[in-house]
């Protein structure tokens, strides 16, 4: 009788053991075909008869910043804490004398195991043990032994080979791979052999097998003869490529009779590659199981509850509220309450209480600050936030562990001093608990390379096969560096080193070529989010060359689709397979791209309207003449942009403002002496009035914006050019209604002026460029209807007077900027254009030449402008 070390990985196993079978991961277990039972679990129970327990991640996080308070001198105890853990946790693991490195001459170091010690004695106060020591305290003292097979610890730590020993009772074995690419484990072997452990005569393997093959080939380097022919390397462009590739890979070996449970799927970075993995193998109707863990903060519900600090922190905000309110996990805004915010964008709790939304509990005033974490859990309970997350079963299981946490962190007493802190640590607990990112078995799986050693596997599709993914690049710890590690190493200390690591990795990635029995597949991504990616140093080791995919079939309906839509010979000679709306759509697209005349989704309609029947104001006849398709669509399908709340001051409302400012200011005031009476008090007052009944107050930085275009009015009104000493103010703001080439017209002139070769029809432009006309000859926006209509409007009003001119003025430029000309043949021509596009239902897509009538438009949607944009 004795304890035994297998020296080698059996190329076969039991389906019987006489002995507990401890295994670290539940995909070993499962080959092993033996509940799945691991030497975390083991200690966890010893130590909790003890009356320990294993500290959280919460508390451990606490009770290091307790820490950090006695023995660092720093503002920033969470950032220092959280800096130092990762390291704390490590010397942990090593087994390090806190006290050698609380006496070193380097300061550095001295505060290191000053800290950690500060730490631990946190942890002994309220009897908890960090995760990281927990080998070591669960390998003290033990009264009892049991006979145990230990599997899938191929490189164990000295505390794992400590806690081995402790409880391993006589005839317990422990599968121990020796090779000269790990020294460490003869190392582990010799301190185990001195423990009276025995080691076992290893069995000669299958040298035909492709797992025996493949691991000579890599010790031997480069030698291609001995690379079996079911080994490939397959390189992609990028990431979704990848994925794509590997799953239609998997999905013909599952028709060809593959079980899901013999296929596998490997990668050093489960996180870059998940959800890519998750998203495709939903499209394939494929299977796929992940078991790594991502933290609350990349869900559904964490997302929510950032959104929930931001609003709370930030005081009700009008975009964070409005998409707190209506995430899914809220459903809190109804459509009509959302209407109102879009045409108000309330600002501030009262604004949004006022719309008849009850946030009062989001009001943390009301709380005492050390209930706010209470209150955050009435708040998850009160707005019904897990019955909404039902249709996840992530979202339930982030609910769950998000309650325990805020739980726990009530219990322990948390106390914050402003919003600020409560928000941030709120945020940092999102980012510290984790939940398993799909929930569920079944399906082909992906795993680390550590989970899967030991275990065999007839297809193993290994993915991200590049450089500083597998292997992982080495990065050097900045409270404990490389160059300290190797001088506490010669001290005797035991600390991991570069070496150390990357013997560890490559000695991992040979015992990964022991798991596939019939093929294997590398792959990696040339490009991953604009970084270039360079094949792994291990494919290089065997002599590895891209070879191309072929003959992989279509995988996804919506694959066919995309790839059937892409030739036209066949979705037109036969489109019965393709959904309805799908092949609508794209014989719609196809023409609109096409030299096909202009159809109904072309604003040709063919239904006849009286031109008389319709009253026309100056612009649109503008908008008509510029580009039928955009009257069209504002005038007839009456399509408009939804309201919304503005917090800037846009050109049009500066135009009202101007007009009506100027019109208040002009009454009583006939000629250039009258205005030189006008003083800055008047000018205050119409503008004061004009921006209360535009509402222009409620704009967001209006206050600090109003100076400005109060001083530029002021500057108009002093100039000579806008009112000059021969003219006379006759009328502002005329309204009329008339008659134009058979076109009912009706509009407002803003001022006429009477000079002594008669009148002049002026028009205020808050721009300082010529305005746009119609179409002309030429297809160029030139003819100006505008100022046209308005001649002949105010020849009708006043039979007797002479019009003299008509002119646009620049307000911001303070100066006439033009004087167009009438062209009466034009004019004619252009109405009888307007009254056959109404008679006929035609207007297509026509905008002039220069494009000027698509620069401020907001139908390119519906209009989607292509080549077709050449067809009349």
């Amino acid at each position: 009788m004795g304890r035994y070390i297998l020296p080698e990985v059996p190329s076969t196993v039991s389906s019987e053991y006489r002995f507990q079978v401890i295994t670290p991961s539940k995909a070993i277990a499962s080959y092993l075909k033996v509940p799945h039972y691991s030497l975390e679990s083991l200690t966890q129970n010893i130590v909790r008869h003890r009356g320990m327990g294993v500290a959280s991640a919460l508390l451990s996080r606490r009770l290091l910043q307790n820490a950090v308070r006695e023995v660092v001198d720093t503002n920033d105890i969470e950032g220092t804490a959280k800096a130092f853990l990762g390291t704390i946790k490590e010397l942990f693991r090593s087994g390090v004398e806190l006290t050698k490195l609380q006496t070193s001459l380097e300061p550095r170091i001295q505060q290191l195991g000053n800290l950690a010690a500060a730490y631990r004695h946190q942890l002994r106060q309220v009897k908890r043990v960090d995760a990281a020591e927990l080998y070591w305290q669960g390998a003290i003292h033990i009264a009892y032994q049991k006979a145990y097979v230990f599997y899938g610890y191929f490189t164990p730590g000295q505390d794992e080979l400590a806690l081995i020993n402790a409880i391993a009772k006589q005839d317990s074995i422990l599968v121990l791979p020796l090779d000269d690419l790990y020294p460490q484990n003869y190392q582990a072997l010799s301190w185990l052999q001195s423990q009276g452990w025995e080691l076992l005569a290893g069995k000669s393997a299958n040298i035909t097998a492709i797992n025996h093959q493949l691991r000579q080939c890599f010790r031997d380097f480069q030698q291609t003869s001995l690379l079996p022919s079911r080994v490939k390397l397959n390189v992609y462009p990028n990431l979704e490529q990848e994925v794509r590739s590997v799953l239609t890979q998997a999905k013909v070996l599952q028709s060809q009779g593959v079980a899901a449970q013999d296929i596998v799927l490997v990668t050093r970075e489960p996180q870059l590659y998940g959800e890519t993995l998750i998203n495709l193998a939903w499209e394939y109707s494929l299977s796929v199981q992940l078991s790594y863990e991502v933290p609350l903060q990349q869900t559904r519900l964490g997302a929510w509850i950032e959104l929930l600090l931001e609003v709370v922190r930030d005081n009700f905000p009008f975009e964070a509220t409005a998409k707190l309110l209506s995430h899914p996990l809220a459903k809190y805004l109804s459509a009509q309450i959302w209407k109102r915010a879009r045409e108000t964008h309330p600002q501030g709790l009262n604004a949004w209480q006022e719309l008849g939304v009850d946030l009062s509990l989001l009001d943390l005033k009301t709380s005492h600050p050390r209930n706010w974490v209470n209150r955050l859990l009435e708040i998850l309970s009160a707005w019904n936030v897990l019955e909404n997350a039902k249709s996840w079963a992530r979202e339930i299981l982030a609910y769950y562990r998000l309650q325990s946490g805020l739980k726990e962190l009530s219990k322990n007493g948390s106390h914050h001093s402003s919003k600020q802190a409560f928000c941030q640590e709120i945020s940092e607990i999102l980012a510290l608990l984790t939940i398993p990112v799909q929930p569920g078995q079944g399906g082909i799986e992906l795993h680390c390379p550590t989970s899967i050693l030991g275990t065999h596997y007839s297809y193993v599709f290994i993915l991200g096969c590049g450089a500083g993914i597998l292997p992982a690049a080495i990065a050097d710890d900045p409270i404990l560096d490389f160059h300290h590690r190797k001088q506490l190493a010669k001290q005797g200390l035991n600390i991991s080193t570069a070496v150390e690591l990357a013997s560890k990795e490559t000695f991992d990635f040979y015992n990964l070529l022991n798991v596939p029995t019939e093929q294997i597949s590398f792959s990696y991504p040339e490009l991953i989010e604009r970084n270039c990616v360079i094949a792994s140093p291990y494919l290089a080791c065997l002599g590895l060359k891209p070879s191309p995919v072929e003959n992989l079939p279509i995988a996804s309906i919506e694959q066919a689709r995309q790839l059937y839509l892409r030739q036209p010979n066949l979705w037109q000679s036969d489109s019965s397979w393709l959904m309805p709306e799908i092949a609508h759509a794209l014989k719609v697209e196809n023409n609109r791209e096409s030299a096909i005349a202009p159809d109904q989704y072309d604003g040709v309609i063919g239904i006849s309207i009286d031109p008389q029947s319709k009253i026309f104001s100056a612009s649109q006849l503008t908008q008509l003449g510029q580009c039928p398709f955009k009257w069209f669509s504002r005038r007839l399908l009456r399509l408009k942009e939804l309201i919304e709340a503005e917090s800037d001051l846009v050109a049009a409302m500066r135009g009202n403002l101007y007009h009506r400012c100027l019109e208040l200011a002009l009454t009583g005031i006939k000629t250039a002496s009258d205005l030189a009476q006008f003083n800055q008090e008047q000018l205050a007052q119409a503008f004061a009035t004009s921006e209360q009944e535009l509402k222009l107050t409620e704009l967001s930085g209006w206050k600090f914006q109003r100076q400005e275009h109060l001083n530029l009015l002021a500057l108009n009104l002093a100039s000579v050019e806008f009112l000059p000493p021969a003219r006379e103010v006759m009328a502002t703001e005329t309204k009329f209604a008339m008659e134009w080439h058979g076109l009912q017209i009706k509009g407002q002139v803003d001022r006429i002026d009477r000079t002594p070769t008669g009148l002049t029809i002026i028009d205020y432009k808050t721009s300082g460029a010529t305005p746009a006309g119609v179409k002309d000859a030429t297809g160029k926006a030139n003819l100006d209807i505008q100022l046209a209509v308005y001649q002949d409007a105010i020849s009708q009003r006043y039979p007797e007077a002479v019009i003299d001119t008509a002119a646009y003025y620049s307000l911001t430029k303070q100066k006439t900027i033009s004087r167009p000309q009438k062209d009466p043949a034009e004019l004619a021509a252009f109405a009888q254009q307007v009254k056959n596009h109404l008679s006929l239902g035609h207007y297509p897509i026509a905008p002039d030449l220069d494009r000027q009538a698509c620069r401020y438009c907001d139908y390119d949607l519906i209009c989607r402008q292509g080549d077709r944009l050449s067809r009349k």
